[in-house]
C-alpha cells in the first residue's frame, strides 16, 4: 500500500505519522477533530493530492497558516491546502462541497478581517503555488496568478520595461486586491486595479473551471468580479492589461511632525495639490498623504510619498511638498530613475507582518475644511484613548481619488463600484491601526469605530461627506457594497444566486464581506 494511503488510514483511526523526507506532512488531526466536516475533507484531499496537503504539525503548514499580514486574523485551520493548478483547486472545491466543510482562501494575506483567509476547523487554501507570470506574444496583456503579490509581478514586468495597474504596495497580494477594486499609482489614466482585468479563470461553487471575458457566456460573471469580492467563485489567473513605463519621478519624506510649522506646511501643501488645479488634475501622477502617531511615545509623523512616470525631476504638481521645510526622519530623494520599480524597496517597511492590525474606511470631500476635521479628530482622540497602549500606533491616510481616475473606470464599461466621475476628486480615507496585544483588541476598535463616526457626523454637517467604502481598506463590521452606485448590490445578488445557487460559497466560504 502506498505510504500516503497508509497514512490517511491512520489519520481516520486517530493515528500519528512521521513526515517524508523533504515533505512534512499527514500527522493525525486532533482526535476531537476527526469526525468534524474539515478534518474529513482533509483526509479525503490528501487521499487525491497528497503533496498538496498540510498538517498542523508540519512546517509548511505553520508557514502558510500564519503568512497574514494581522495577527488577528491567524486561525487554527484542520489542514492547509496548497493547489499548483485550477483543475487540481476545481477537485478540491468538489470534495469540500462533498463535505460540507468551512473553508477559506489566502492570495497574499493583506486584509486585515478576521475569517476573510483562514478558518477554524476547515480548510486554509493558500493560493502561494499558482504564481504564473506570463506575457502574450504582444506583451500587451500579463496572465498572472493570484498567489504572488505585486512585487513579483512588478520586478517581472519591469525587465520588459512594462508596468500594470496593480497595488502601490509590493507586499500586497494579486488575487485580494484586484477583487476588491484597486488603488494604484496609474489609477488616474488606467481606472481601479479591477478596470484593467480582461478575463478571469474561475473555478466556481459547482467545481467547473471557466473563463470570463466581457463577452460571451460568463460576460455577467466578468463585471461581478470587477470589486465584488470573493462571493461568486475562485479566481485561479488574472489576464491584466500591460502598458510601457520605465524611467519615474520618485519622492517623498516623513517629516517630523510634532511642530506646528510642520503641520502648518504639510496640510497647505496637501490642500493645493487637490485644489482646482493643483496636482491632482493631473492624470499622469500619484500622490499620497500620511498623518501617523504612537500616542505612547508622542511620536508625530507626516508623510507624503510621490510617483510621476516620465523624466521630469521636478514635477509641479509636488511643488508644495517638495518646498516644506521641516526636520526630517526619512527621506526619498526626489529624482528620476531609469527603472519605475525602485520605488518598491522604499515602500516595504508599509507591509511589515507580525502586529495586530485593524483598517477602517471613510471618504469625504477634498475640502480644506473635511481635511482638518479629519484630521484634528484623528489627534486629539487618539491621544485620549491610545496613550495608555504601548506601540499603538494610528495612521490616516489621505487618497485622493481623481475625476480622471472615475472617468478612467467608467470608460472601461465593466466595474461594480460604478461611481460618478462628478464626484471627483474626493478623498478615501484610510484608518489604520497597528498594536501588539490581544487585550487592547476592543480598545483600539472602540477608538477607530469613534473616530470615523465623528467625522462622518462633522462632514456630514457640512455637505461635505462621501458614502463610498473602499472595499480593501474596510473594517470587519463596514458594508462596502451598499456604498456601490446605480443598481450594483442587486446586480451583483442576481449574479451570485446564478452561479452559487445553493449557497454553498456563500455559507461555507470565509468571505471579508458579502452581499447581505
Amino acid at each position: 500500500m502506498p505510504f500516503d494511503m497508509v497514512s490517511a488510514v491512520f489519520l481516520l483511526l486517530g493515528l500519528a505519522v512521521s513526515s517524508v523526507v523533504g515533505r512534512a506532512t499527514l500527522p493525525s488531526a486532533p482526535r476531537s477533530e476527526n469526525g468534524s466536516p474539515g478534518a474529513r475533507a482533509c483526509i479525503h484531499l490528501s487521499f487525491r493530492y497528497p503533496h498538496n496537503v498540510f498538517w498542523p504539525i508540519s512546517e509548511e503548514f505553520q508557514t502558510q497558516a500564519h503568512a497574514l499580514f494581522s495577527n488577528t486574523c491567524i486561525l487554527s485551520p484542520s489542514c492547509t491546502f496548497e493547489p499548483s493548478s485550477a483543475g487540481m483547486l476545481a477537485g478540491g472545491v468538489k470534495i469540500l462541497r462533498r463535505e460540507r466543510s468551512r473553508f477559506a482562501v489566502r492570495s497574499g494575506g493583506h486584509m486585515p478581517v478576521p475569517g476573510a483567509q483562514s478558518v477554524d476547523a476547515g480548510v486554509m487554501i493558500t493560493m502561494n503555488r499558482l504564481n504564473q507570470k506570463t506575457l502574450n506574444k504582444a506583451k500587451t496583456v500579463a496572465s498572472i496568478g493570484p498567489g504572488q503579490v505585486w512585487a513579483d509581478v512588478y520586478s517581472w514586468l519591469g525587465q520588459y520595461g512594462l508596468a500594470a495597474n496593480g497595488g502601490r504596495y509590493p507586499t500586497v497580494g494579486v488575487g485580494g486586491y484586484l477583487i476588491g477594486g484597486g488603488i494604484s499609482y496609474f489609477s488616474s489614466t488606467k481606472g481601479w486595479g479591477c478596470d484593467t482585468v480582461v478575463a478571469y479563470e474561475v473555478v466556481l461553487a459547482n467545481g467547473r473551471v471557466v473563463e470570463a471575458k466581457a463577452h460571451g457566456e460568463y460576460s455577467d460573471l466578468f463585471w461581478a468580479l470587477h470589486g465584488g469580492h470573493n462571493n461568486f467563485g475562485i479566481v485561479t489567473r488574472f489576464d491584466v492589461v500591460t502598458f510601457p513605463v520605465t524611467s519615474a519621478y520618485i519622492g517623498g519624506a516623513v517629516w517630523d511632525g510634532r511642530g506646528e510649522s510642520a503641520q502648518t506646511q504639510f496640510f497647505s501643501a496637501l490642500n493645493s495639490y487637490l485644489a482646482p488645479g493643483g496636482g491632482v488634475e493631473d492624470p499622469n501622477v500619484a500622490a499620497s498623504a500620511i498623518i501617523a502617531l504612537t500616542p505612547s511615545n508622542g511620536t508625530q509623523e507626516l508623510i507624503s510619498i510621490q510617483f510621476a512616470p516620465g523624466t521630469d525631476a521636478h514635477p509641479r504638481a509636488f511643488e508644495n511638498f517638495t518646498k516644506i521645510d521641516a526636520p526630517t526622519v526619512q527621506n526619498i530623494p526626489g529624482v528620476v530613475v531609469p527603472s519605475w520599480t525602485s520605488i518598491l524597496p522604499f515602500l516595504q517597511s508599509f507591509g511589515d507582518r507580525g502586529s495586530r492590525e485593524l483598517y477602517w474606511s471613510i471618504s469625504f470631500a477634498a475640502d480644506p475644511r473635511a481635511i482638518s476635521i479629519a484630521n484634528q479628530t484623528l489627534v486629539s482622540l487618539a491621544n485620549e484613548a491610545l496613550s495608555s497602549i504601548p506601540d499603538a500606533t494610528v495612521a490616516l491616510t489621505y487618497q485622493p481619488i481623481s475625476k480622471a481616475w472615475l472617468e478612467a473606470s467608467k470608460a472601461s464599461g465593466h466595474n461594480a463600484l460604478n461611481l460618478d466621475p462628478e464626484d471627483g476628486p474626493f478623498i478615501a480615507g484610510l484608518i489604520a491601526c497597528t498594536w501588539t496585544r490581544e487585550a487592547d483588541d476592543a480598545a483600539i476598535h472602540a477608538f477607530t469605530r469613534s473616530v470615523a463616526s465623528t467625522i462622518q457626523q462633522k462632514t456630514e454637517a457640512l455637505n461635505l461627506f462621501h458614502p463610498f467604502i473602499y472595499l480593501n481598506d474596510a473594517a470587519p463590521e463596514q458594508k462596502p457594497f451598499e456604498s456601490y452606485g446605480g443598481n450594483s448590490l442587486q446586480r451583483l445578488r442576481r449574479i451570485r444566486e446564478k452561479y452559487d445557487g445553493d449557497n454553498f460559497l456563500r455559507n461555507y466560504m470565509g468571505h471579508g464581506f458579502t452581499l447581505e
